[in-house]
């Protein structure tokens, strides 16, 4: 049972948290209730109870300021927060490793057991820094955020063992001062960081001298925090970072990467070569695990890394529009060799002689993900005119821009500035009104020169049904493959 010293203040007007009082005087509790904020920083101020248990929607005083005004003052800084409110709300300076939440409508019991567990685990934290010998317990009783700042408080020397599902993993303390840590391979912060999220488990601290290397040389509260922060970002973004389990392939030869790439970037590539698996790759980067979960994503969106798997990767509907190899080939030609990282673009024309030619072209292209159409030609204007219909968006450094040129001999003079930077020519129909543009360029582009048939295949001519990915992927493919030419050796290679 708790000691009778432990106090509680409750805040807030509703029946569910008053009917809450004598429970928890039944148990031991000093409890004092404000049923609004303004009168709840008065006690709180006043008293310095351990913890509040607190109405997200308090009268008076919100919340969140009142929660601001108690943490920035000196002699309630370490209070703990208890908040009921409604399911799913989310809770502005809500400390993970500290608060609670308990969501409308609750079980009383349920409350009662999280704060008689709130005040187990500070008694067994206080014991911990009362200590001068062997201490052993369980990470559901003390958490190690707990466990290290009440080490580093009372200036501990001595080895912090965590044994749990991860492992063994160890924390070396040096007056108190976290300075080194290890799990598994790993040490240093990184291994730290990983420590700070195990929640189950068993723990031992051992006191006395220690002999390694000072690894760390942050204060322990900066790093906690910066761990929390990390794990916290992790949680947010887990959906988007690569998974631990996928292996990655090097899309883009070695000797072909971009220079003035960052360190750390370079380093993570080095190491794709020896190791597949994200989780490998984490283990022998010294770097923050998030730190590198955010630059690996980064690779595979840019296309320089690959998901390797086993499945059959020729699926339809997983077929690239290009592959790396040819996005690669195609910025070599226009010139851009050396910054393979940077966005680039080029131009696909797209010859028509009315506006119903462009209209089924594009119609074609629904339900293909990379498409992005422009506003303007969605917006029906009238007539065929010059200018983008959309992107292709092949990857995030690299599009194909859609444009429409009409074949009439008196769009001729517009013809020539479409030379620079072309990836190909389509003609969006075989009529005899098309002869005079695709004359020109086939006489003076170098680039193919290629019919599109729509509602029924035609000879010649590359069929493209709506949505058919497998078809446009074998449009493209046929562009890009006048880029397949051998190139000039780089002389600083």
């Amino acid at each position: 049972m708790p000691r009778l010293c432990n106090k509680i203040v409750l805040a807030g007007d509703q029946p569910d948290l008053i009917g809450m009082i004598d429970l928890l005087r039944q148990n031991g509790l000093q409890v004092q209730h404000s049923p609004d904020g303004a009168r709840a920083l008065e006690l709180c101020l006043s008293l310095a109870p351990e913890l509040m248990v607190l109405d997200t929607e308090v009268s008076l005083l919100p919340a969140t300021r009142l929660v601001q005004i108690l943490l920035s003052n000196p002699r309630t800084e370490r209070m703990a927060f208890f908040y009921v409110g409604r399911e799913g709300e989310e809770v502005d300076g809500f400390r993970r490793h500290k608060d609670g939440f308990l969501p409308r409508p609750f079980n009383p019991e349920q409350l009662l057991s999280a704060i008689l567990g709130h005040f187990n685990r500070l008694e067994k934290t206080a014991q911990v820094g009362r200590q001068e010998k062997d201490i052993r317990g369980h990470l559901d009783q003390i958490a190690v955020t707990d466990l290290v700042q009440v080490l580093g408080v009372n200036r501990k020397d001595g080895v912090l063992s965590l044994h749990g599902a991860g492992g063994r993993g160890t924390i070396f303390l040096r007056e108190g001062f976290v300075v080194n840590a290890r799990l598994g391979r790993v040490d240093g912060d990184k291994a730290f960081f990983r420590l700070l999220a195990w929640t189950d488990g068993e723990f031992w601290f051992s006191p006395g001298g220690i002999d390694v290397e000072a690894r760390i040389t942050v204060p322990i509260d900066h790093l906690i925090i910066e761990g929390l922060r990390q794990m916290d970002e992790m949680a947010a973004q887990s959906a988007s970072l690569p998974d631990l389990d996928a292996c990655l392939e090097l899309k883009i030869p070695r000797e072909r990467l971009p220079r003035g790439l960052r360190p750390t970037t370079q380093e993570i590539l080095v190491l794709t070569e020896y190791y597949s698996q994200v989780r490998e790759i984490l283990d022998h980067c010294p770097r923050p695990d998030f730190e590198v979960l955010q630059i690996l994503k980064m690779l595979l969106d840019k296309g320089v890394l690959g998901v390797r798997r086993d499945s059959d990767q020729a699926e339809s509907g997983r077929l690239p529009l290009l592959t790396s190899e040819e996005v690669i080939l195609i910025k070599d030609h226009l010139g851009e060799r050396d910054v393979l990282l940077a966005e680039a673009s080029a131009k696909l024309v797209l010859l028509a002689d009315e506006v119903e030619d462009v209209r089924r072209f594009v119609r074609s292209l629904q339900g293909i993900g990379e498409f992005d159409p422009a506003h303007d030609f969605l917006l029906g204007e009238e007539g065929l005119g010059l200018g983008d219909i959309g992107r292709l968006l092949i990857n995030e450094t690299f599009a194909l821009r859609l444009f429409v040129l009409p074949a009439t001999r008196e769009s001729a003079p517009l013809w020539t500035p479409f030379l620079r930077r072309l990836f190909g020519v389509l003609c969006l129909s075989d009529g005899a009104g098309m002869a005079p543009a695709r004359e020109f360029f086939q006489d003076r582009a170098q680039a193919p020169v290629v019919t599109a048939a729509f509602d029924e295949p035609k000879k010649g001519a590359f069929f493209l049904k709506k949505g058919d990915r497998k078809s446009f992927r074998e449009l493209l493919a046929f562009f890009a493959s006048q880029f397949r030419r051998p190139l000039p050796a780089r002389e600083d290679l």
